[in-house]
């Protein structure tokens, strides 16, 4: 292979900086502690939009990859940008199922590159831990836009008994709820209503499971080939 050609498979599967993947973990815990403790604020709503907004556009250099990913990063989220903040203005201007929709497509594809590039990487380093953690929440934050979507669509469909606002699914709540499904913790606040509720639950469950099973045997694999060469 000439050094041009291992120059351009390089770029197509390079990862986000050590930086990058560093600062965009740092932003997803943000939102994931700081939420719940502004989410009885009059400015709650505020202050998450703000945070969502960090993690979106922290979002965007660890994807990593050619420019090309990096444009495709930040044009999937910008309508997420613009509608999170336009519908918190002006609520009657943007409808939230917009902005979600948006968010659901922008998280797939942060989770899409990152899984990739885990399954691609020659060894375990600080990158490869900050990608599969970030994915791990990222997938979160995903199925909390699908729960929020569902309730905007679908009035009702699940019973809360938290904050505020009872049976009413918050952007807390649902993130609550979806990281309380992937890791089994018992959210008795909050429970599905109907089968389409209970149904993305379990595939989100399911999908959680199949996520750690395959990241443990990849950092493992990766693992025992460098050891093996090493010897």
């Amino acid at each position: 292979m000439s050094l041009k050609q291992t120059t351009e498979v390089n770029s197509r599967t390079r990862g986000p900086s050590r930086y990058s993947a560093a600062q965009f973990l740092v932003a997803l815990l943000l939102l994931m502690c700081l939420s719940p403790l502004f989410d009885d604020f009059s400015q709650g709503s505020l202050i998450e939009s703000v945070l969502l907004t960090l993690v979106l556009l922290s979002a965007i250099p660890a994807v990593g990859g050619t420019w090309r990913t990096t444009l495709i990063a930040s044009l999937l989220a910008l309508p997420v940008v613009a509608g999170k903040w336009i519908h918190h203005l002006w609520p009657d201007l943007v409808p939230v199922s917009l902005y979600l929709v948006a968010g659901i497509v922008f998280a797939a594809f942060v989770v899409a590159h990152h899984f990739r590039f885990i399954l691609r990487s020659r060894k375990v380093d600080g990158q490869v831990l900050c990608a599969g953690v970030s994915t791990f929440i990222m997938l979160g934050l995903l199925w909390s836009f699908g729960y929020l979507l569902l309730d905007n669509l679908t009035p009702e469909s699940f019973r809360v008994d938290i904050g505020p606002h009872a049976n009413r699914l918050s952007g807390f709540g649902a993130l609550y709820f979806s990281l309380g499904t992937m890791t089994g913790l018992s959210v008795d606040e909050i429970a599905p209503a109907n089968n389409s509720a209970r149904m993305l639950a379990l595939l989100e469950a399911l999908l959680s499971l199949f996520y750690v099973a395959i990241l443990i045997s990849r950092l493992v694999s990766i693992h025992t080939e460098r050891t093996a060469n090493i010897d």
